[in-house]
């Protein structure tokens, strides 16, 4: 199923060797020649033990060998310098800000910091251990019936050695998982950085696209005010019946609650940027005015190099062969460890010659312990390595695919959003033009304010459409690069 759990970590794109089970053996026959001569006979029954071990090649997913179905081109690498692309000096500075002050990116790097002293932990079982102990004993004789006791101190000074021979490689695999997640916990906390990134830009343009929608509710309560003013006065003048004032004053009220509801939605919108930046989330908050407009090629770049531009990706991929590494763990736990221990020390009577006495003992030792009744905990363990491994194996491939979706519907999206900004450019012109002229008609009686109205409301749709696509536009462009792996550069 994976590689060898003794090679080197291996990126995505390169071919995976089926798992030799018998080579952690014989690199410990070269390496350690007289344990095994010890050995010899539970060498061979390990080795026959792990016959036919071996698993297939790890499936890579495979990827387009003409590009991206949906890109035209796919000649352009990714951008990495996209927030400079779709943004400006104060949108980069809120990156900035996000990037020092976000809580949940400073929760994954202090639980990075965890992993990584985890992988010191874990390697360190591989190298002998050494202590040192100081102790006093008093003890005491009675001396027959009524005699008198002796009593006397003994201190001792003591250096202990203990070191479990990795004859098997099983606590260098252990060490190589732990150091395989900690890589997996690198990626994936870079992976959240990118991610904080566009979802900073994103939630920016999100705020900023609803101050725009609520100036765009403004105009209009204004421009609904001024016609209601027009439908008032030719009433009191008796030129139009009271069916018209009913009808601009209702409109007239319908768009003030209007205006409440998306001045509620931009505070809301700019609350949501202020709690990823890390601040009080008061909806108050200084951002620019406009929203770019991306009229740039896709910078699509090729399939197979997403696979290493996606951190989550490599994140799932280091997780998976962590998983192979425990699962080689697991099958070792299963053969016999041999340790090797040394003490030495000295005593006296006296703490203050205990360094100087001539008395030292000391002692060497070795042990080996061989597993033989465990309830079927080891090889229960082996088989749920085993099957976490089978696991990660399928959220991976399942990840892949799920990326290439990502970055597909993105540049089809690009494609729909650039036709319909387009639409609606023309839209909103003919719109404003026939809101004028209905207006104008009907000051001379030639129209119904009916007509008036749904001008009107025409040319806002509009209106607020534009600007709604247009964010969009820009939102997408995020997603895209954000589905490609993009990376960003922010200038210190």
């Amino acid at each position: 199923m994976l590689q060898s759990a003794g090679s080197g970590p291996r990126t995505p794109q390169e071919p995976v060797e089926c798992a030799d089970s018998a080579r952690p053996f014989c690199n410990a026959m070269s390496n350690n020649r007289f344990v095994v001569r010890a050995l010899a006979p539970l060498l061979a029954f390990a080795l026959s033990a792990c016959a036919g071990n071996s698993r297939p090649d790890t499936p890579v997913a495979e990827t387009p060998q003409d590009g991206w179905a949906r890109a035209a081109d796919v000649s352009d690498p990714v951008t990495l310098d996209w927030v400079a692309e779709i943004s400006n000096d104060a949108i980069t500075a809120l990156v900035r800000e996000a990037l020092d002050s976000n809580f949940d990116l400073k929760q994954q790097q202090l639980l990075l910091e965890d992993a990584r002293q985890s992988v010191i932990v874990t390697g360190a079982d591989r190298w002998p251990s050494l202590s040192a102990s100081l102790g006093s004993n008093r003890r005491g004789t009675e001396v027959g019936s009524g005699g008198s006791d002796i009593v006397g101190t003994n201190f001792s000074l003591d250096a202990n050695l203990a070191w479990e021979l990795d004859i098997w490689g099983g606590l260098s695999d252990a060490a190589r998982a732990a150091s395989l997640e900690y890589d997996s916990d690198l990626a994936s906390f870079e992976a959240a950085r990118r991610d904080l990134v566009a979802n900073t830009v994103s939630l920016a343009y999100e705020a900023i696209a609803a101050r725009q929608l609520l100036d765009l509710f403004k105009q209009r309560l204004v421009s609904l005010e001024s016609t209601y003013d027009i439908v008032n006065g030719n009433y009191q003048r008796g030129l139009t019946g009271a069916l018209d004032v009913y009808l601009a004053q209702n409109s007239l009220e319908q768009q003030r609650e209007t205006v409440a509801q998306q001045r509620q939605n931009a505070l809301e919108a700019t609350a949501n940027l202020q709690l990823v930046l890390g601040r009080y989330p008061s909806g108050d908050m200084a951002l620019p005015t406009s929203t770019p407009f991306v009229q740039t090629a896709v910078p699509a770049g090729l399939p197979s190099e997403l696979l290493v531009r996606r951190q989550d990706i490599v994140a799932a991929w280091l997780g998976l062969l962590a998983a192979d590494a425990r699962v080689a763990v697991a099958q070792k736990n299963r053969f016999p460890r041999l340790t090797l221990t040394a003490s030495g020390g000295q005593s006296s009577t006296s703490l203050g010659d205990i360094i100087d006495t001539d008395t030292t003992s000391w002692s060497v030792a070795s042990s080996l312990t061989q597993p033989i009744f465990q309830a079927g905990r080891l090889r229960a363990a082996k088989l749920q390595a085993e099957a976490r491994a089978q696991a990660l194996e399928q959220q991976y491939l399942a990840q892949v695919h799920r990326a290439f979706a990502d970055v597909e519907n993105a540049i089809s999206r690009a494609e729909s959003l650039d036709q319909r900004y387009a639409a609606l450019l023309k839209a909103e012109s003919n719109a404003r033009t026939a809101e004028t002229l209905s207006l104008e008609q009907y000051q001379r009686g030639l129209v119904s304010f009916t007509t008036v109205l749904e001008a009107q409301r025409r040319a806002f749709d509009t209106g607020t459409s534009l600007v709604r696509v247009r964010t969009q536009l820009v939102q997408n462009r995020v997603t895209l690069y954000q589905a490609l792996g993009g990376e960003f550069v922010l200038d210190e």
